[in-house]
């Protein structure tokens, strides 16, 4: 071995012990930066049984909004009650999409056979750099539900609910002009009350409402169910601990309050 030789040899084992942390450190980052981030929700269905979705978020934009081989998932299944991503007409379970983007929102397809209290809640969140909202919008009662806050409840009758629920990423209440303002009208006959030995709430009317309000009696709200339109209804509130509520329910045009004591 000559010298010159030497002397390679001997600068390279100089200087790869600080090449190897950075080349390391490079690929590291690359793979991070390039990580499908994953939001994962369960649905439960009227019977109790659950449904999972994922929604993937590919940062590099190597999947659509639209379908995309290798990353869609196709419902399989012949659930009775079921809730699945609507891509093109057609039923998901697993939506992959381009690079995460707070203002779009991804349609659901709710189908059910049986009627019954469903609930939609955030499983998890997966490779996301810092924290994100996510909402249940419903664009027929207008509403934005935060499932970091509260899980999605509502009591609902058999039947397919298409272009009503949304995945959304920031309150979308009032921004797709998708509800008319509510005109302060009450329901003259609203008969609003608690049933002491079933622990439920019953309401009774006219008209059809379509949604129940329940808040405090400090005015801050508990709990926002939306419902079939309907003009009577039971509710249990097994999981609700204050003893003074406000039950308001609306509609479009019409809304009234209450207040109920449950001992």
């Amino acid at each position: 071995m000559n010298k010159t030789t030497y002397l390679w040899i001997m600068a390279l084992a100089l200087i790869l012990p600080f090449i190897q942390p950075t080349l390391a450190a490079n690929t590291k980052e690359t793979i991070t930066n390039n990580a499908i981030q994953r939001v994962r929700i369960d649905f439960t269905m009227p019977n109790g049984y659950v449904r999972h979705l994922l929604l993937a978020f590919t940062q590099d934009g190597s999947a659509t909004d639209g379908f995309d081989y290798g990353y869609d998932g196709r419902n399989i299944d012949d659930f009775p009650d079921d809730l699945n991503w609507m891509i093109e007409d057609e039923r998901f379970v697993i939506q992959g999409v381009g690079a995460f983007n707070e203002t779009k929102q991804y349609p659901l397809g709710m189908f059910l056979t049986n009627s019954g209290e469903i609930q939609i809640s955030l499983n998890s969140l997966e490779n996301f750099q810092s924290e994100i909202d996510v909402y249940i919008y419903d664009s027929v009662n207008n509403t934005s539900t935060r499932l970091q806050d509260t899980n999605f409840e509502a009591l609902l009758s058999s039947g397919t609910y298409l272009d009503q629920f949304y995945i959304a990423f920031e309150d979308k209440t009032n921004q797709n002009g998708a509800a008319l303002s509510i005109n302060e009208n009450t329901f003259s006959d609203a008969s609003i009350n608690y049933i002491l030995n079933s622990k439920q709430l019953y309401i009774k009317t006219k008209e059809n409402f379509n949604s129940i309000t329940l808040n405090n009696i400090n005015g801050q709200k508990i709990k926002t169910i939306p419902v079939s339109p309907t003009q009577e209804i039971k509710i249990p509130l097994y999981n609700i601990s204050e003893t003074y509520l406000i039950v308001s329910i609306h509609n479009q045009n019409k809304s009234s309050s209450k207040v109920i004591i449950r001992p």
